[in-house]
């Protein structure tokens, strides 16, 4: 007892209380719960209803108990199991008095059924309660899950006929079974049992685990699903099929859609009672033949739906990808499109850009030329008393050279700057060494209406250079032409281009 845990010394003890079991023979009773799977309500009644577990010569020996499944509790109470005391000796003793007399009160009432059943045959159809059945109609136990129910119908019979794995038993439950044939358009094959009879143990070893039937029903891929009538959901299985004598199996199969019953599954054959081997399979070949080209028609159907349903697929599919493709298509078309209108935006309003700068230059170099009329000797006429004058000789990029005065105490260095900037619109009076000069000149009431146009930074994109020594004059608007040696008392002075980047020569005004 030493590799049982808590719950299962507990229900051990309380059925060796409760059955006055030998205490010399604990083993057996550790047999019989796990047999049942540790349930001791199940124990119980089937040791009341079958007596002690008698052990199978033919079979495996016990297996060691393991503990109860943890799919679902198996007390029949729904709260969480506690481990209870072990009952007193006076509990024990009343306890068994109780259940004593009825135990013997309902074998005898069961035997008594019995004789009568068989004496007067149409007892159990007015009834409705066959001899096989009382066992299950008379334990009304709650439900256990299908899948142990079906598990251990499996164990017992493995058991029984002394072999494991003989039969491809599904393990679950009738519906679940019944479900699979339906879906997967397969044969069916039910079969029910009772203890209350003597030949299954003799049909169960020489005609289901004979090797013709196990090789018949494997190779028709047959679902096989077995149950015991003494539990609850074969007993309504057995009801439902209207089985009358055990061993019972019925072929169940997929019926085609009609009025009354529209894709029902219906029973084929129904082959009750014991039957040799080569009678079982003469009706089970039968049954399977000719319901088998129908099975075959309706699983060509179903192929063909299933195959048209993949082509509809393939094709919603393709057509899927094909709009994606369209639609990614228009989205490059759109992008592109995008970027070649905010290139030309980009483009116009760089040009438009370019053209305000430019209007802007043009009517900076008009103000500083009026601006510069006002101031210089040559246009103003004669100098201001006690002014000083400077005399600069200035060669321009193009190769001529042009000399003129600036009052040196008042114009700076950027004047002289300026002076060459705006040499096209002023018209002087200069002493030119080169003849037919190309000069531009703007009007009285040109001057006289010319602005600074506003937020415009003036970049002179020329330096003047002193050549002997070599000297860039800076544009400096606040040093004076006075100031500076290289132009007073008199200047010599070069133009030469710079790049756009150089930003010595820009002034703002």
């Amino acid at each position: 007892m030493e590799y049982l845990d808590p719950l299962q010394i507990d229900a051990l003890q309380q059925f060796i209380t409760i059955t006055s079991w030998p205490e010399n023979d604990i083993e057996g009773a550790i047999q019989m719960l796990t047999v049942c799977q540790w349930n001791l309500e199940l124990a119980l009644t089937r040791y009341f209803d079958e007596g002690p577990l008698r052990p199978n010569p033919h079979g495996p020996p016990p297996r060691p108990p393991t503990p109860p499944p943890i799919i679902a509790p198996r007390l029949p109470t729904p709260t969480p199991r506690t481990i209870a005391p072990r009952p007193s000796l006076l509990t024990s003793a009343i306890t068994s008095i109780i259940f004593f007399p009825l135990s013997v009160i309902s074998k005898l009432a069961h035997t008594a059924y019995y004789i009568f059943a068989m004496l007067f045959p149409f007892l159990p159809r007015l009834t409705g309660l066959y001899p096989a059945n009382l066992g299950a109609a008379r334990s009304q136990r709650r439900s256990i899950n299908p899948r142990d129910t079906a598990a251990r119908f499996i164990r017992d019979f493995e058991e029984e006929v002394g072999q494991s794995d003989v039969l491809p038993f599904f393990e679950g439950g009738y519906t679940q079974a019944l479900d699979k044939a339906k879906r997967e358009l397969r044969f069916l094959i039910v079969l029910l049992q009772s203890d209350e009879h003597d030949d299954t143990t003799k049909f169960n070893k020489e005609v289901l685990a004979s090797p013709d039937v196990v090789k018949f029903i494997r190779e028709h891929d047959i679902i096989l699903w077995g149950g015991n009538v003494r539990e609850s959901e074969a007993y309504q299985v057995a009801n439902a099929l209207s089985c009358t004598r055990y061993p019972f199996l019925g072929v169940i199969a997929h019926t085609p859609a009609s009025t009354s019953h529209p894709s029902a599954m219906s029973i084929h054959a129904r082959l009750q009672g014991y039957l040799p081997p080569e009678s079982l399979l003469a009706n089970l070949n039968t049954a399977i033949s000719r319901h088998e080209p129908t099975l075959a028609r309706i699983r060509a159907e179903r192929s063909e739906q299933e195959a048209a349903r993949a082509i509809r697929a393939a094709q919603d599919s393709a057509y899927e990808a094909s709009l994606a493709a369209d639609r990614e298509r228009e989205r490059l078309r759109e992008e592109q499109e995008k970027i070649e209108r905010e290139r030309a935006e980009e483009k116009e309003r760089i040009e438009l850009e370019k053209k305000d700068f430019e209007a802007r230059k043009v009517a900076y170099k008009k103000w500083r030329a009026a601006q510069l009329k006002s101031q210089m000797v040559d246009f103003v006429g004669a100098a201001p008393p006690g002014a000083k004058i400077a005399r600069i000789s200035i060669r321009l990029t193009s190769g001529d050279r042009i000399v003129t005065r600036f009052l040196a105490d008042i114009q700076t260095v950027e004047d002289v700057y300026g002076f060459v900037e705006c040499y096209e619109l002023l018209h002087p009076p200069a002493e030119s060494l080169t003849a037919q000069l190309p000069v531009g000149s703007t009007t009285e009431a040109e001057d006289a209406t010319a602005e600074k146009p506003e937020n415009y930074a003036h970049t002179y994109k020329f330096n003047l250079v002193s050549p002997m020594p070599r000297v860039v004059l800076p544009v400096d608007k606040s040093r004076l032409i006075c100031d500076e040696k290289t132009l007073w008392p008199n200047g010599n002075l070069i133009v030469e281009e710079v790049e756009e980047s150089d930003n010595d020569g820009e002034v703002e005004h």
